[in-house]
């Protein structure tokens, strides 16, 4: 095919398929450089371009003719036809001109860059990237000084990367000559010490003059480059003036740029601005402080820790645990440090970290050993519980040397320690101090020591100061037994007799233990004892021995309430409802059924209820108000929460059994982020949902994760108590109101002075307790606590419109910061029997901080379902999957879901209730939740 027919092929052909296409190419062979700059004339003829298929598939073979010609001539017309062509011809002539380079003409490309038109630019850039040299960068440095070109941006990306530390006279003449956002682009380009390191000097000089410019936002762009590139002295000396400045922007950029010096200057720099403000300021010279990572920064780290602002605080708290656990300061300096400061929280601090970061070296352990001194009881407890923590019954060889302090309180202390270990080579130390301390209180902790080692030689030294020392009988019958020492038992049956009540109760509770029906004759006498707490002891000693020959405990059950609740624990309900010319009811699963066909009347109800209600209690049903309380069916071991109230008919009652067996998150079916909550230092967690959802039980577990995981003092206000936590790491006070305290109000007043570091509000259910929740969670506490709410957003509602219209803005902006997580759930029928828990789970992100401090809370529910990503997981969705999963009833997620069309449109149902089959739709992605069947 001559030129002329390639020509005319090129204009003509329909070239609707590639075959087509390669058939051309196939005919045509190479072409001389004259008749492709023709043939790219064509494609810039408008009749040609209108049909966009033919356009492309036109410019496809152009592409393909020219690139078997590596012409240089071409490299002109290519570039000049840049500025003009469409987008399709642009994108092949970018392909082309490296193939025809010809530096000597690269003139006409960097005259591109100076293009109105942006996408021609960018074309031009990524030609220049790839082909210009030293000749481009001088054209494109004149360029650049033009106070009208439009292409600064597109030549700094073009040839910085190319050029690296060559580039400095384009990027000066830009910090010179060109816009705003040009300027800081280029002094951001010359901050980067890894392009510039082989001119750093020529870098520093082309930014020093714009560290003094008129816009801030260039200073400012200016000093962080000079924190890249100079040396410290030359960095301080160009920031001297700014010294006093009142310019927040231009301090900070200070402040950042201080980071990669760690001078004493720098960290003086980093102090002042740190104590001066604001916290933006101080926030920013504390992250500096910790990128600085030295010894010298340890003391104003510590400094800030006590600073009035609690963002502040923890900011400073976050960086000394990082530094310390990554072992970039020395650990033992930094927590002894610590520990020496007035501030108690403060010595909390060291003793948390002591425990996270161990003690790799094994030479933290005696320095902290020495801490048992410490007047505050907490550190002591602490400093102790960490070091067993770190270094186990290695400690022994090292306490056992405290037990001959002069203190009393220190030798109680490693007394406390020892117990802890329960390491049998600290018997002899214990029985010597038994035997032989003047502190009656040690000697009694030793005692209760050698109890708990479990080992049997101790029995012998323990009977022996039993007989010895009065002081000391209570607490050897303990000893003896914890230890089941069966060859005591005479000397523990004598105590029976004992005058003294608290003697004779000890030793009631001591043989008790040892499970021998051969005192069952000791026994009895003493139930008709004076003492009517011997008498109870005695009675259940008995009952307990009776419990191991016959193994019942319902026939044994004295009266009809303590029935009832034994058939509801044998049925395995979840609650007994008693109410006036009612029969008696379970609820099991959320469905009722009657236990009986008995009609109790009014009389028969109070007479089941009064014996178990104090006189306040009663006086308080008198007054038309409710009563909570606990209650107990001791001889099988069952716990209820009880709640009385008055209808039209008579008194009612309903009793929830508590489960003290405490189920972990996970098997609860709690999504898997919900553990980490129990992970927080501070701030506010909401467990939302209606009666009967497995509030309490998410608590419970919450409350033992920490409890198992860390060392802290817990608080929990009850209304009532329910789950009884023993202590594992933790030290528990748990409160029941109308038992421990008066009042809610009077609880909370008193919590914050018994130095709690976890807080648990039974239920927020009016503004007292909101208040003191938010307050509390403002301070510095851990707290969690409950609300009787079905979405994460109607629990923010609940807690701001609580309070008064006035209060509202002050409370959405105390809420934003200090609220952490919100959990609602509920226990939903499965198919096939029992339920299964389905949660919305929403974090406090910056997102959601910013919509509850607008008050925009409506918008919450779209962040929940759109952050999965962070472990948020919006209710429907979960109720979604579960139907989709075949785990539930369509009927069944209906009733629970929030948005109701949503849901539908999820479940593809199209309609409520109907029973029909879903339609097959695209599954919501599976969430953390396990069946809790």
């Amino acid at each position: 095919m001559d030129v002329k027919d390639v020509r005319l092929n090129f204009k003509e052909a329909e070239w609707r398929s590639k075959q087509e296409i390669e058939a051309f190419l196939a005919q045509a062979g190479p072409q001389p450089a004259a008749e492709l700059a023709k043939l790219m004339g064509m494609l810039s003829e408008r009749s040609l371009v209108a049909d966009n298929t033919r356009h492309r598939n036109r410019c496809f073979a152009f592409l393909k003719l020219a690139e078997l010609t590596k012409d240089p001539a071409l490299f002109v017309p290519y570039a000049k036809a840049l500025k003009t062509a469409d987008q399709a011809l642009r994108t092949v002539l970018v392909a082309l001109l490296p193939r025809v380079n010809n530096i000597s003409a690269h003139g006409e490309l960097c005259d591109a860059l100076g293009s109105p038109d942006e996408q021609v630019r960018q074309a031009a850039q990524k030609v220049l990237a790839e082909l210009a040299g030293a000749q481009a960068f001088k054209i494109i440095e004149g360029l650049v000084a033009r106070k009208d070109f439009p292409g600064r941006m597109e030549a700094m990306a073009a040839i910085v990367p190319k050029a690296g530390h060559r580039a400095i006279p384009l990027l000066r003449e830009i910090v010179v000559h060109g816009r705003l956002h040009e300027r800081t682009r280029a002094l951001q380009h010359l901050s980067d010490a890894t392009v510039m390191h082989r001119d750093l000097e020529g870098a520093v000089a082309a930014v020093q003059d714009a560290v003094r410019d008129t816009d801030e936002r260039v200073a400012c762009a200016a000093i962080a480059a000079l924190g890249s590139l100079c040396e410290e002295s030359l960095f301080l000396e160009n920031i001297e003036p700014f010294k006093d400045t009142q310019s927040l922007p231009v301090v900070r950029a200070i402040v950042e740029g201080l980071r990669n010096y760690k001078s004493t200057a720098a960290i003086e720099w980093l102090g002042r601005k740190l104590r001066v403000g604001p916290n933006s300021i101080r926030l920013a010279a504390l992250t500096s402080l910790e990128a600085i990572a030295t010894d010298d920064v340890v003391p104003l780290l510590v400094e800030a820790l006590k600073h009035t602002q609690l963002v502040v605080r923890n900011r400073a708290a976050e960086a000394l645990g990082n530094l310390a656990t990554q072992r970039k300061v020395d650990l033992a300096r930094t927590i002894i440090w610590l520990l020496r400061s007035s501030d108690v929280n403060v010595r909390r601090m060291a003793v948390e970290l002591a425990r996270k970061a161990g003690d790799v070296s094994g030479e933290l352990t005696p320095k902290l050993l020495r801490y048992l001194r410490d007047e505050d009881w907490w550190v002591r407890e602490r400093v102790a519980d960490a070091l067993v923590e770190m270094a186990g019954n290695s400690l022994t060889k090292h306490v056992v040397e405290y037990l001959q302090d002069e203190s009393d309180v220190v030798r109680r202390y490693a007394v406390g320690f020892l117990k802890r270990l329960k390491d049998p080579r600290s018997l002899g130390a214990l029985v010597r101090t038994a035997q032989s301390d003047s502190d009656w209180w040690v000697r009694e902790w030793a005692i209760e020591a050698m109890g708990e080692l479990g080992d049997a030689r101790a029995v012998p030294y323990i009977a022996e100061i039993m007989q010895r020392d009065d002081q000391m009988r209570l607490p050897s019958l303990i000893a003896l037994g914890n230890l089941k020492a069966h060859d005591q038992i005479g000397h523990m049956v004598a105590f029976l007799k004992h005058a003294d009540p608290e003697t004779r109760l000890e030793a009631i509770r001591a043989i008790s233990r040892l499970g021998d029906r051969g005192i069952v004759p000791y026994l009895e006498p003493l139930v008709t004892d004076t003492d009517h707490r011997v008498t109870a002891a005695a009675i259940k000693a008995l009952k307990e021995l009776d419990e191991v020959r016959t193994g019942g405990a319902a026939e044994r059950a004295t009266n009809l309430l303590d029935r009832m609740l034994l058939a509801m624990a044998n049925k395995e309900a979840d609650d007994l409802i008693l109410a006036a010319a009612r029969r008696p009811f379970l609820k099991k699963h959320g469905r009722t059924m009657p236990l009986t066909e008995q009609v109790f009347s009014s009389e028969e109800v109070r007479a089941l209820l009064m014996p178990h209600l104090s006189s306040q209690q009663q006086l308080e049903l008198i007054q038309l108000k409710d009563v909570d309380f606990s209650y107990e069916v001791k001889a099988a071991g069952l716990r209820f929460r009880a709640h009385v109230f008055g209808a039209r008919t008579g008194p009612c009652a309903i009793f929830r059994i508590v489960k003290q067996d405490i189920r972990e998150l996970e098997k609860l079916g709690v999504p898997k982020i919900v553990e980490t909550f129990g992970n927080f230092n501070n701030g506010l967690v909401l467990v939302g949902g209606p009666t009967g959802s497995g509030k309490s039980s998410t608590l419970a577990a919450l409350i033992d994760y920490i409890n198992r995981t860390t060392a802290r003092h817990i608080i929990t206000l009850e209304d009532p108590i329910e789950v009884v936590h023993a202590r594992k790491m933790s030290l528990i006070n748990q409160r029941e109101i109308g038992t421990h305290t008066k009042t809610f109000g009077h609880a909370l007043r008193a919590t914050l002075r018994q130095d709690p570091d976890v807080i648990l509000v039974g239920e927020m259910r009016d503004l007292e307790t909101i208040s003191f929740a938010v307050t509390a969670a403002e301070t510095g506490h851990l707290v969690f606590g409950t609300v009787h709410t079905v979405s994460a957003d109607s629990s923010i509602d609940r807690l701001i419109n609580t309070f008064p219209p006035g209060q509202q803005p002050q409370v959405r902006s105390m809420l934003a910061e200090t609220l952490r997580a919100v959990v609602c759930q509920h226990l939903v029928r499965k198919k096939d029997g029992g339920r299964v828990l389905a949660a919305e789970v929403m974090i406090n992100t910056d997102a959601v901080q910013n919509l509850i401090r607008k008050g925009k809370t409506f918008q919450l529910p779209s962040v929940v379902s759109t952050s999965r990503e962070v472990g948020m997981q919006s209710m429907d969705l979960e109720l979604a999957r579960l139907v989709l999963d075949g785990v539930i009833t369509v009927e069944e997620g209906y009733s629970k879901s929030n948005d109701k069309r949503a849901f539908e449109t999820m479940t593809g149902t199209g309609g409520t209730g109907t029973g029909t089959t879903p339609a097959p739709v695209d599954k919501p992605p599976v969430s953390h939740a396990r069946a809790a069947g």
